[in-house]
């Protein structure tokens, strides 16, 4: 059950978003045309008998229960290097200092498949923080990878996968001191994310 210290949802989650695209990205999207944001929904607030917000990607390939309300949204980004980015995504901010994310980012012949394990890496680096031994498990086409990342001020919880058309990051973001909280929370977050192809 959805925790009452959990208020509104603020933004789409731009740091988030900025991790999806250095995925895919071998080039900086600095020289590259400014990237298209398609706002499909926002704020949506319909709740479920459990009290959390089902969220189904509107052009993505994915669906999850978020416990605050969302907003769901594509981004299309032109890269020199790697051709057209395009990101599917669902995710807020509450003004309690969560923010739940998940997003696609759809894989194209110069992308390269990234390593799952560096992915966390990289995110737990940017949090100042560490991760225990992490293991790469296997479903069907999707290999995933789910981590607990502990920083000093910030921490997350995160599912990483990806199959041979897309890479998906799906991260709850904490305050540290509220990892009790969090755990229940984020834990259940990340367990309801479910592939729709």
């Amino acid at each position: 059950m959805m925790k009452p210290l959990l208020t509104t949802a603020r933004s789409i989650g731009w740091r988030l978003v900025a991790g999806a695209v250095v995925l895919c990205a071998a080039a900086s999207l600095a020289s590259a045309k400014e990237p298209r944001v398609e706002l499909h929904r926002k704020w949506v607030e319909e709740k479920d008998a459990e009290g959390f917000y089902p969220a189904t990607s509107t052009k993505g390939h994915f669906s999850i229960r978020s416990p605050i309300p969302f907003n769901d949204y594509t981004i299309i980004a032109d890269d020199p290097t790697v051709g057209q980015l395009v990101l599917h995504g669902m995710g807020s901010k509450s003004t309690d200092g969560y923010e739940f994310g998940a997003i696609e980012t759809e894989m194209n012949e110069k992308t390269k498949s990234p390593d799952l394990v560096a992915v966390v890496h990289d995110t737990a680096a940017k949090l100042g923080g560490t991760v225990p031994p992490l293991k790469v498990e296997k479903s069907g086409d999707e290999e995933f990878v789910f981590a607990a990342v502990a920083g000093p001020s910030r921490s997350a919880f995160m599912r990483v996968s990806k199959t041979p058309q897309s890479v998906f990051t799906v991260v709850c973001e904490y305050p540290t001191d509220q990892r009790e909280i969090a755990e229940d929370l984020c834990g259940g977050y990340l367990a309801s994310f479910r592939l729709s192809r």
